[in-house]
């Protein structure tokens, strides 16, 4: 279990949030509370959409107690993504905050029924049918891949307690003061910014998407984020490469970090090399890791002291990683399978789609598999690791490499700032170029000032579609490959 009771009945504050604070003792007490509450219900497959907050967690871990099947929904998914979701999971038991409620309380079909909650509304829904489910499924996490259909990642308990487990003896920080930036939802931030620091005593600090100066899934206040940080002076954080960058670009032009800051995990996508020297040399303690959703999140990771440069780290040891053509398979501590499709279940490996080497125990991530660009020359490449690099430089917010069967790459490049001209971008480029080797360099661009707008090239938490961006830019990259090339 994530709390023991006999052990973390004090006053040490577990969560903190604007306006106060639950102690152990306080957490234990109303984690008790709802788990009753949820075993007195018959319905199983329960759904959870709220902000990032104390009734979350509350929430969560009451769940995992009563042995009902938690769907976290994230706020950012659009309407019909969570009308998907309630649909496919089967949801009878849905959980709302105040902000997210009113799609749902006057719908056909909802019932509001009483809970112990003070934030949270509780309704009964009617599916439409049965979801099939593995057998020991505690948790359905949905991710936003690659296409609009989010797709159910059925995980047990045991398998997350597992990985909040490794990852809090890893890191072995006691006590440790965490700050969540990433929507609960998201299963890294989870596991690894919720159960890992519980399980050591530790102080998990929940600011709202909106102290955070996001707008949906877009941060468009930066500096609100940064004032979190320094309110708070959390010793933990987890990023994905995006805000790595906003804090890159911070420091460099004044903005202090807290000297409180020990561990920042960052993951999520593909980190440019010259992105992790940056922060380091600004002397943020940044490790790289690796994991995915099939895999109970994080399997691999750099650590202090015991790192290396360009790789993601080494195995935590909750799972074995092993290499096959070049792709990197786990096996043991994985998920039971995916929502609706029992040909799936009980897998006895994952296989990742992500190219691979390892030297030294260390991982190092080349790309995906399925995305593999082979030039004219005979050269394979990986555009995750040149659109890395393009983005990174902090002057392009989207960035599509393409190149199959071509004597050299081209490029999509979305700017970040409209005023970015021509000299400029090209500059940039020639930058980038310089610290890539020959065959991987880019010949030819085409920039937009901004993606075109109902196109559904992003996924709901901002990563770009690639099999739809590359086909409603068909005509730029014909058009970019008939151009000759030096």
């Amino acid at each position: 279990m994530i709390l023991d009771p006999h052990v973390f009945q004090n006053d040490d504050t577990a969560l903190a949030y604007n306006g106060g604070s639950m102690n152990y003792r306080e957490l234990v007490e109303r984690v008790s509370l709802v788990t009753e509450w949820l075993l007195q219900l018959p319905e199983t497959q329960v759904a959870l959409i709220a902000e990032n907050s104390a009734e979350w967690v509350v929430c969560d871990l009451a769940a995992r107690e009563a042995n009902k099947v938690l769907t976290p929904v994230p706020v950012y998914f659009s309407k019909q993504q969570r009308k998907h979701l309630l649909s496919e999971a089967g949801i009878e038991l849905l959980i709302a905050d105040s902000g997210n409620k009113s799609e749902y309380a006057e719908h056909e079909g909802i019932s509001r029924i009483e809970c112990p909650f003070e934030t949270l509304q509780a309704y009964k829904l009617k599916p439409n049918g049965q979801p099939c489910i593995p057998q020991g499924t505690g948790k359905i996490t949905f991710t936003s891949g690659s296409t609009g259909q989010p797709k159910g990642v059925c995980l047990s308990n045991i398998s997350q307690l597992n990985v909040a487990k490794s990852l809090s003896n890893a890191v072995a920080l006691n006590r440790v003061k965490h700050l969540c930036l990433l929507p609960l939802p998201t299963l890294l931030e989870n596991i690894a910014g919720v159960y890992a620091p519980l399980l050591v005593g530790g102080c998990v600090v929940l600011p709202s998407s909106a102290e955070l100066g996001f707008s949906g899934a877009a941060l468009t206040n930066p500096n609100a984020m940064l004032s979190q940080i320094n309110e708070h002076r959390p010793e933990t954080l987890i990023l994905v490469p995006e805000l790595l960058l906003l804090l890159v670009s911070a420091c460099k032009k004044g903005w202090v970090p807290p000297t409180s800051l020990t561990f920042i995990a960052v993951g999520g996508a593909h980190v440019a090399p010259s992105l992790l020297e940056s922060a380091r040399a600004l002397r943020l303690p940044v490790f790289e890791g690796y994991g995915l959703s099939e895999g109970v999140s994080v399997n691999t990771l750099n650590l202090p002291g015991k790192h290396c440069d360009g790789s993601v780290g080494e195995s935590l040891g909750h799972n074995k990683l092993s290499i096959e053509n070049n792709e990197l398979i786990v096996k043991g501590n994985i998920f039971l399978g995916y929502l609706n499709q029992p040909d799936s279940f009980y897998p006895f490996e994952v296989k990742t789609g992500d190219l691979v080497s390892e030297e030294g125990g260390y991982f190092h991530i080349q790309g995906r598999q399925k995305n593999l660009i082979i030039t004219s020359l005979g050269r394979n490449i990986s555009p995750e690791w040149i659109e890395s690099a393009l983005t990174s430089t902090g002057y392009f917010q989207y960035a599509l490499v393409v190149g199959e069967g071509q004597k050299a790459c081209s490029a999509i490049l979305v700017k970040r700032e409209p005023t970015l001209n021509a000299q400029q971008i090209a500059q940039v480029i020639a930058s980038v170029n310089h610290s890539l080797p020959e065959y991987a360099r880019i010949a030819k661009w085409h920039t937009l000032d901004a993606l075109p707008e109902n196109a559904l090239l992003l996924t709901a938490n901002g990563k770009l579609r690639r099999e739809q961006a590359l086909q409603h830019f068909q005509s730029t990259i014909s058009n970019l490959f008939n151009q000759q090339v030096a």
